[in-house]
């Protein structure tokens, strides 16, 4: 009933506020540096990460945190493989079939990835 759906919907939302509010902190974080190349690297996916990892472990414990970080490790070094390869690409192939090979590329390194670490 309505309660379940509620039960199932309040975590969503902690983890939604939580994550706003350090997306907020780190946008003030990255406006305070110099230079501002480096403000990429507080954007929002960090702070929802950590906002999740933190609400993660204190709802269900350190056994289900680590391995929603084991998860996010795969999908980074996907990311990683997609930055890469996109960047090799773009010029040769051009932007579509440049990301179209880099998202193949993101699957593949982060399926293996996601693999290696879950076995």
């Amino acid at each position: 009933g309505a309660k379940s759906i509620v039960k199932e919907l309040l975590p969503i939302a902690v983890k939604a506020i939580a994550g706003g509010c350090l997306v907020v902190a780190f946008a003030i974080l990255s406006d305070a540096l110099k230079p501002k190349a480096f403000a990429g690297l507080f954007s929002a996916a960090p702070s929802v990460a950590l906002a999740s990892l933190g609400l993660s472990t204190a709802m269900t414990g350190s056994t289900k945190a680590s391995q929603a970080a084991l998860t996010m490790v795969a999908g980074a070094l996907g990311l990683i493989a997609f930055c890469a390869v996109a960047a090799m690409l773009e010029k040769r192939v051009g932007a579509i079939a440049g990301s179209a090979l880099a998202w193949l590329s993101w699957v593949a390194v982060a399926g293996l990835a996601f693999w290696v670490l879950f076995q």
